[in-house]
């Protein structure tokens, strides 16, 4: 528990995450929540009572009793879970009352931030309670659950399928690892309602051993969608399941056991299994079973499939015979609407889902077309979703409404349901939450075309011409006449990182978030700032802003008068040259507290900035997102040179500082918290990088950049892995307590996760004390120290943990009020004694120390 008398977590939100129409593609306002992973729908739904749960993938499971109303009403139903990393989750098909529901923690999609989980969970009560399924724990924790399927004809038969994930990741982008000793993926059978499962099926050895030595499990093998299958007419028939494995294809159980019945174009490739996927729907059709299948080659170029009689023996169903191929690549034919539909990234975002009676309707999402809209005239509306009604001969956008400006969807889809009565009504989950459109479609294709009064142009005609023209017509023939976004109430997004204005700590923060961009708080109100990726930010004291996107790039605003039009975009030149170097996803990034205008970013040299990145006049004129000439470079940054002061020495990732711990990137850079009481003045910077490498400088503010210098302080003794948090003592800033995310077990000789570091300068060593304690050998992805108390914050997959300086070195949890969520980072403000939490899927939390 926490310590005696502390303070509880606030949750600051954001609850209702409004996106003004200047940040989204469409020009129309929306409101946005976290990445959904699935979607279950109770089987008793209708209009007025229809309870639909959300799986957030590091939000936990919310819940709404009416899905259709106009504005839903959400709540929270995670009391049990030992985690808000979720991946999957359904109703029981024998419960006609929908009262139980299954979900799998752990998140399958492959990215970096997808979570491990801790097993299949039940609930007997729509979700107000959940009780772990104790067969699941040996089979399942530190995996994925990807998928979970109930028998119709058996609710004791139950199917899980299981896929790579890990644990790890923190704010400045890195340290991701498969547990140790994590179990064998594949799909998994229990006939005892859960109390035992077994290995049914298991893909190379490759793919299902325990974890590769270091924990970089490849994501190939892993089972991502599990559907079951009954004949129709036949009662006594046992239940058919099929199966879609990752880089390897479709199977389906039988009599013997398991048989393919498509073969993946991946081939099973360890290269592609970061881009590769297969996914697919039932949709049967009286005694025939058709079966719609997206599937991936070795270069991640997505098709889509259909057959129409899949009750043939398998060696008849293959790519060449049974299987049509309804995508092609061929510009202005209809099936190039679905071609490459999730682009370079279908392991993250593919779903493919056919309405339950109506066979030859099927609905496609992956990831947003970017090259149709980012262009004039766009020739779709996005292509996120595409919907046939014809088996898949052609198809039409759903990305975007009728109303003017459109609602739009949000890019990467996750899932998709339908409204039991409606089934022309989906709810459709992304990275940007729960959409639904209102069942209704209309024909605007004429707007493809030219404007039918030259005189009095409408901009909506878009003028296209030859197969840009074809396509469009194909597109825009049924479109939405009305999307909604559902997100209101759903505190899900999962945010990166986080910095507050020093002259209004409580009351000014800036956020960034996983796909929906960088977010300011004014005490009271969030909104999205600017799209895109949101990574790191930092506010200077004079009050201008910066924020990232992903790799090193991003914006800087001068003022906070306009809180959405006011950002001038800058980049690293290195990042944009030949010779580009290394940098994070999401790079580090700080403002120095004692010198306003310097701000310094790592890549593999750190860099600075000491006049604004060119200052107010320049930028504004030139690097203005919506005003800008983009004339002129944009972003005045210099390397740090380091020892010799001749450019290169200064990659602090190279061999000049020495053979071990190379490559990489730059993976925090921090100074001492300026505004800590006792905080020295100082020109202090410590820096690290993903190897593990250590490093200080105490005249990081030198007028030329040639002239500072770095001292490596780390050494064989310390781990290799990635440095995931500093936190400077201000009163001493040559102490520091450092943290390590990673495994132990993959570097058994060089063990530790926390670390008291003090830098002698006289020297040029340090001394190192390790902190672990009862942290075990779990990640920590952050850290915060408090000078006031002595007290040490950290942050894990599961929340923040505190080490009192008077106890005897144990680590308790910080507070109560906080789910177990991830936790990315953590920023102090010791002035205003205010502590706060950065969690990848419930949003910000702020303690009062």
């Amino acid at each position: 528990g926490p310590p005696r008398g502390s303070a509880s977590w606030q949750a600051l939100g954001p609850s209702v995450g409004t996106v003004p129409g200047p940040v989204t593609y469409t020009g129309a306002s929306s409101v946005v929540s976290g990445r959904i992973t699935g979607l279950a729908m109770a089987p008793n739904c209708v209009p007025g009572r229809c309870v639909v749960l959300v799986a957030a993938a590091g939000g936990g499971v919310w819940r709404t009793r009416d899905a259709l109303a106009a504005t839903p009403q959400w709540q929270s139903v995670s009391q049990g879970l030992p985690t808000t990393a979720i991946g999957s989750i359904a109703f029981d098909p024998n419960d006609s009352s929908g009262q139980t529901v299954y979900v799998g923690t752990g998140e399958a999609n492959g990215s970096s931030d997808s979570e491990a989980g801790l097993g299949l969970f039940k609930s007997d009560d729509q979700g107000d309670s959940w009780d772990p399924v104790a067969g699941s724990q040996a089979v399942a924790r530190d995996r994925a659950i990807a998928a979970v399927a109930i028998d119709p004809a058996d609710a004791q038969h139950i199917l899980i399928g299981t896929a790579v994930a890990r644990h790890g990741m923190a704010g400045a982008y890195g340290g991701r690892f498969t547990p140790p000793a994590a179990p064998p993926i594949g799909l998994y059978e229990s006939r005892d309602g859960g109390e035992h499962f077994n290995l049914r099926f298991a893909r190379a050895a490759d793919a299902v051993n325990p974890s590769s030595a270091n924990g970089s499990d490849f994501f190939r093998g892993g089972v991502t969608h599990i559907e079951a299958y009954r004949p129709a007419g036949r009662d006594s028939a046992a239940t058919q399941f099929y199966f879609s494995v990752s880089s390897y294809g479709l199977y389906r159980t039988s009599d013997s056991g398991v048989e393919q019945v498509f073969v993946s174009s991946a081939g099973g490739s360890a290269l592609a299994s970061s881009m590769a996927r297969t996914e697919f729907t039932l949709a049967p059709m009286g005694k025939r079973l058709r079966i719609y299948l997206g599937d991936t080659d070795a270069s991640g170029v997505a098709d889509l499939y259909r057959v129409d009689n899949a009750n043939l023996p398998a060696q008849a169903l293959s790519a060449a015979g049974g299987w049509v191929r309804l995508s092609n690549p061929a510009s202005g034919s209809p099936g190039y609407g679905v071609y490459s539909f999730c682009s370079s990234q279908c392991s993250y975002d593919m779903v493919i889902a056919s309405p339950p009676g109506r066979p030859d309707t099927v609905w496609v999402g992956g990831q947003m077309h970017y090259d149709d809209i980012f262009r004039f005239p766009a020739y779709s509306n996005g292509r996120a979703v595409m919907r046939s009604t014809d088996g898949g001969v052609t198809f039409t956008d759903m990305t975007n409404d009728t109303a003017q400006p459109p609602q739009g969807m949000h890019p990467d889809q996750h899932a998709i349901v339908f409204a039991p009565g409606a089934q022309e009504i989906a709810l459709i989950g992304s990275d940007g939450g729960l959409v639904r459109n209102d069942g209704s479609f209309v024909d605007t294709s004429a707007y493809c075309g030219a404007a039918p009064n030259p005189a009095n142009p409408d901009p909506n005609y878009r003028n296209l011409l030859g197969t840009q023209l074809a396509n469009c017509r194909h597109w825009l023939s049924a479109v939405p006449k009305a999307l909604y976004a559902l997100n209101t109430g759903i505190t899900s997004l999962q945010f990166q990182g986080l910095s507050f204005d020093p002259a209004n700590p409580r009351g000014s923060l800036l956020a960034g978030t996983q796909d929906n961009g960088s977010w300011i708080f004014d005490g009271s109100t969030w909104i999205e700032a600017v799209g895109g990726d949101g990574g790191q930010s930092a506010i200077n004291p004079l009050g201008s802003k910066i924020h990232t996107y992903t790799g090193a790039v991003g914006d800087i605003q001068f003022s906070g008068a306009d809180p959405v039009l006011g950002w001038d975009i800058w980049s690293v030149p290195s990042y944009q040259s030949p010779s580009s170097e290394a940098a994070s996803f999401y790079l580090p990034l700080i403002a120095d507290g004692r010198a306003p205008g310097t701000w310094f970013v790592g890549l593999q040299h750190v860099w600075r900035s000491t006049d604004d990145l060119g200052g107010q006049a320049y930028m504004d004129l030139h690097c203005n997102e919506f005003a800008g000439d983009l004339a002129a470079p944009c972003g005045d940054w210099l390397p740090l040179a380091g020892p010799d002061g001749a450019g290169n020495p200064g990659d602090l990732t190279g061999a000049v500082y020495g053979s071990d711990k190379t490559g990489g990137w730059v993976s925090r850079v921090v100074q001492a918290e300026a505004r800590a009481r006792g905080a020295a003045r100082t020109s202090t910077l410590w820096a690290a990088t993903r190897r593990g490498r250590l490093f200080v400088s105490t005249n990081a503010n030198a007028a030329s950049e040639a002239d500072v210098v770095f001292t490596r302080i780390d050494g064989a003794a310390q781990p290799t892995r990635f440095v995931s948090g500093i936190a400077v003592d201000p009163v001493n800033p040559l102490r520091a307590i450092v943290t390590f995310t990673g495994y132990d077990a993959y570097t058994p000789t060089t063990v530790g996760h926390v670390f008291e570091v003090i830098f002698n300068p006289a020297t040029g060593s340090a001394s190192w004390k390790d902190l672990t304690a009862n942290l075990g050998d779990q990640p920590i992805l952050g850290v915060a120290y408090d000078p006031d108390s002595g007290r040490i914050y950290v942050s894990t997959d599961y929340g923040v943990a505190v080490r009192l300086p008077s106890g005897d070195g144990e680590w308790l949890a910080a507070a109560k009020g906080m789910p177990p969520v991830a936790v990315y980072d953590l920023a102090i403000d010791s002035f205003t004694r205010t502590l706060y939490a950065v969690s990848h899927g419930r949003g910000i939390f702020r303690l009062d120390l």
